[in-house]
C-alpha cells in the first residue's frame, strides 16, 4: 500500500495542531491529542499533550521501519511500553493530568490489512467505491454532547466544565467503559477495536481523526463515508478539509453539541496505485 494523499490542519491558526499523521514501513496512523485546557507544561515540548503525540508519532515510525509486526494488538502493546518508559524518564511528581490521545492504525502484509483504534479515530476501507469495512465509534461524541447540554442547563463555570472533562478522561484512561483512550498512565488500559480486511476488500483505506470525520458525523457535508471516500479519491483530502473549514466559518447550527467549534484535522488515504 502506498500513501496516496495526506492532509493536516490546525483547528485554530493561533495554536499548533495536536493531531499527527504518518506512515513508515508497513504501518500508517493518525493520532489525535486530547486538548489540555489547563495549559499544563510539566513535560518537555510545547505542552504535555504535544509531548505525548510527538512521542507516539516517533515511536510508530520506529516500529514501522522494522516492518516486522502486522498485528495491531501487538503494535499497541509495544507502543504502550515505549511511551510509558519515556514518560517515566521525564515525568515529575506534579503531573496533575496525564495527557491522552486517540490512535488509529493500519498494518499491512501481502494479503490483508489489520485496522485498529484506541479512542475515536475513524478507519474505513473501500473496494472500488464500495465501503467494505468501518472501525468507528460514536461513544465519545455522545458523552461530549451530554456534557455540553449539562453545562448549559446547570450554567457551569469554565472551571467546572474543565474539572468534569478531566474526570471523564480519567475514566477513559482507566478503561472504565467499553471505549478507552491511549495514555502512559500506569493504570491505563487500552480497549483496542480492530478488524482485518483482505487486500481485495481494501483497495483504498482512509484513516482520520474526529475533526476530519465531522464532515460526515457533525456537518453532513457528505451523506456517508462512501461519498466522502469518493470525493477524497477524486479531488483529494485537502478538498475535504477546505469544505470542513468553510462550514465552520458559516455553520448552519451555531448551538452544536461540541465544546470546540473547530477541531484539528489529520487524515491519510492509502492505496495500491495513484489517486484518481
Amino acid at each position: 500500500m502506498k500513501v496516496l494523499d495526506i492532509t493536516e490542519s490546525p483547528g485554530s491558526p493561533a495554536k499548533p495542531s495536536e493531531d499527527r499523521v504518518g506512515s513508515s514501513g508497513n504501518l500508517a496512523w493518525v493520532v489525535d491529542g486530547a486538548t489540555d485546557f489547563t495549559g499544563e507544561r510539566t513535560l518537555p515540548g510545547g505542552s504535555n499533550v504535544q509531548w505525548l503525540v510527538d512521542v507516539v508519532d516517533r515511536s510508530l515510525r520506529d516500529l514501522g521501519a522494522l516492518a516486522e509486526v502486522t498485528d495491531v494488538t501487538e503494535i499497541f502493546d509495544r507502543l504502550g511500553k515505549t511511551v510509558r518508559d519515556e514518560l517515566a524518564s521525564v515525568a515529575t511528581d506534579d503531573l496533575r493530568n496525564h495527557p491522552c490521545c486517540s490512535v488509529g492504525l493500519a498494518a499491512f502484509d501481502d494479503d490483508s490489512v489489520d485496522l485498529g483504534r484506541v479512542g475515536d479515530a475513524l478507519l474505513v476501507a473501500f473496494a472500488g467505491d464500495r465501503l467494505t469495512c468501518e472501525v468507528s465509534t460514536d461513544f465519545f461524541d455522545r458523552r461530549e454532547a451530554q456534557a455540553v447540554r449539562r453545562s448549559r442547563t446547570a450554567r457551569q463555570t469554565r472551571d467546572q466544565i474543565v474539572a468534569d472533562m478531566f474526570a471523564r478522561r480519567l475514566e477513559y484512561i482507566k478503561g472504565v467503559h467499553e471505549e478507552s483512550v491511549f495514555s502512559a498512565h500506569p493504570a491505563g488500559i487500552f480497549h483496542i477495536h480492530r478488524q482485518t480486511v483482505s487486500s481485495r476488500q481494501a483497495e483504498t483505506v482512509l484513516l482520520c481523526t474526529d475533526g476530519f470525520a465531522r464532515a460526515v458525523t457533525d456537518y453532513r457535508i457528505f451523506a456517508d463515508w462512501q461519498s466522502l471516500g469518493l470525493h477524497a479519491r477524486q479531488k483529494g483530502l485537502d478538498s475535504v478539509t477546505s469544505l470542513i473549514r468553510r462550514h465552520e466559518t458559516h455553520p448552519a447550527d451555531a448551538t452544536g453539541d461540541r465544546f470546540k467549534s473547530a477541531d484539528d484535522v489529520a487524515a491519510v488515504l492509502l492505496g495500491s496505485g495513484n489517486r484518481r
